[in-house]
């Protein structure tokens, strides 16, 4: 009976422990978290609804700055822009702020992007926008 026991105890303690850690691997990422992974160049590759196709990179920087340089493609007709600004992280949400643009026809200064972080890694950036859009970035190598 006490071998029984004992090994139901064993079972019962290895389920446990298993179950800990895979909560612990679903442990959303804090703020600081956040910040602390985001650092770092993110490629822009999008396709709009509208057949517009998006490219470029965003980089952010541990001083809470970021750059962009990018372009918009349609057709014949292409774009380019470059802008800078800061970031920061409440709960859980990028906060962007746009300091200078090349093109204010396309992204005016003084614009605040609010996306909530979904998923965050080494390699993936996943986030939804204010418009309940899913953006997915890679980090560029």
């Amino acid at each position: 009976m006490r071998v029984k026991l004992a090994s139901m105890l064993s079972v019962l303690s290895l389920l446990l422990a298993g179950c800990r850690h895979g909560n612990n691997s679903q442990t959303a990422l804090t703020d600081a978290g956040i910040a602390e992974k985001i650092v770092g160049t993110w490629k822009v590759a999008e396709l709009t609804p509208r057949g517009v196709s998006a490219s470029g990179t965003v980089s952010t920087l541990r001083d809470g700055s970021l750059s962009s340089d990018g372009r918009f493609v349609r057709g014949e007709r292409e774009i380019s822009i470059a802008y800078t600004g800061t970031w920061q992280v409440e709960k859980g949400v990028l906060i962007e702020t746009i300091k200078t643009t090349s093109n204010s026809n396309l992204l005016a200064v003084g614009l605040v992007t609010r996306d909530k972080v979904l998923r965050l890694d080494d390699r993936e950036l996943v986030f939804e926008t204010e418009t309940g859009k899913r953006v997915t970035r890679e980090r560029a190598q």
